[in-house]
């Protein structure tokens, strides 16, 4: 049987850099360890494609995640937010991002509370991991928890992150 390729498969931006912003008060004020940087560092194990670019530790400000997440945009292929999904007065990442998104993608968020709920229950479900597209790059909010930031990298980001530079950049 012949393959036919469609532009879909074809599509693909290769290789592609990458950003980290960790927001978390506590890693900011050197209470915590930061147990996302690892995992960052790692990140062209986990994504052969991708390169780490940047990456930042920052306070649950929306002013503060607004202001970097817009630096990044300008010189990151794909960012990645981690912490802020939850439902505390603290978690902010969605509200800071929303303002300046030109596109939201909510099928990241779905595959992802979809993936999480085999480890953590219905836990997943109080998660409001999304994606968008700000400006002519992917942005990622992801729980802070480094097991939810390597499941969302490891089954969604890296794959899904080439094709869809292709799209938003046509």
């Amino acid at each position: 049987m012949v393959s036919i390729m469609t532009e879909h498969e074809h599509g693909v931006v290769k290789p592609f850099s990458l950003c980290f912003i960790v927001t978390s008060d506590s890693v900011f004020r050197g209470l915590k360890p930061d147990e996302i940087k690892p995992i960052a560092e790692s990140a062209s194990v986990l994504c052969p494609d991708a390169a780490l670019q940047g990456y930042i530790v920052v306070r649950n400000s929306v002013e503060e995640i607004r202001a970097l997440v817009l630096e990044y945009a300008s010189k990151c292929d794909a960012i990645i937010v981690t912490g802020g999904t939850g439902l505390s007065r603290r978690d902010v990442s969605i509200e800071a991002v929303n303002t300046i998104a030109v596109k939201t993608i909510p099928g990241f968020g779905e595959l992802f509370r979809q993936l999480s709920y085999k480890y953590v229950g219905v836990r997943a479900y109080l998660s409001r991991a999304t994606a968008y597209v700000v400006g002519g790059s992917l942005l990622f909010i992801v729980p802070g928890n480094p097991n939810a930031v390597e499941l969302a990298l490891k089954e969604i980001i890296c794959e899904m992150t080439p094709h869809a530079l292709y799209e938003i950049r046509k």
